[in-house]
C-alpha cells in the first residue's frame, strides 16, 4: 500500500500530445512523466545520447528539484542534469532502463 507522501505527490504519465498538462501538473506539485516517441531524439542535434535510436524517450518534470533527483537515482540514472532549471519545463531526461522503471511506477495522468 502507498503511504500518503507519496499519493500526494505520486508521479502521473503523460502522452507526447500533453505536454501542457504534463508541465501544468508538475507545476502544481506533482511528478509528471511526459512520454515522447523516440523519433525526436533522432531528430534534435542537441538531444542526449542516450535518445537516440530509441522507441521511447521522456522528461520528468518536477518543481521540487531534490525530490526530482531522488527519483531519477532511484529509477537508476547514473549521470543526472537538471534541464532548463528554474523553469516551469525543469526536468530530466529519462531513457533505457530507468525509464522502463518509470513506466511501471507511474499512473495514468489523462
Amino acid at each position: 500500500m502507498k503511504n500518503c507522501f507519496w499519493q500526494w505527490h505520486e508521479m502521473k504519465l503523460f502522452a507526447q500530445r500533453d505536454l501542457t498538462a504534463a508541465r501544468a501538473y508538475a507545476a502544481a506539485g506533482g511528478q509528471a512523466l511526459h512520454v515522447m516517441s523516440g523519433a525526436f531524439g533522432d531528430a534534435d542535434p542537441t538531444a542526449p545520447n542516450c535518445f537516440k535510436n530509441q522507441k521511447q524517450i521522456a522528461h520528468l518534470f518536477d518543481q521540487d528539484k531534490d525530490r526530482l533527483i531522488k527519483t531519477v537515482k532511484r529509477l537508476g540514472v547514473r549521470v543526472i542534469f537538471v534541464d532548463r532549471e528554474g523553469t516551469i519545463s525543469q526536468h530530466i531526461d529519462l531513457c533505457k532502463k530507468p525509464l522502463e522503471r518509470a513506466l511501471q511506477e507511474a499512473t495514468n495522468g489523462q
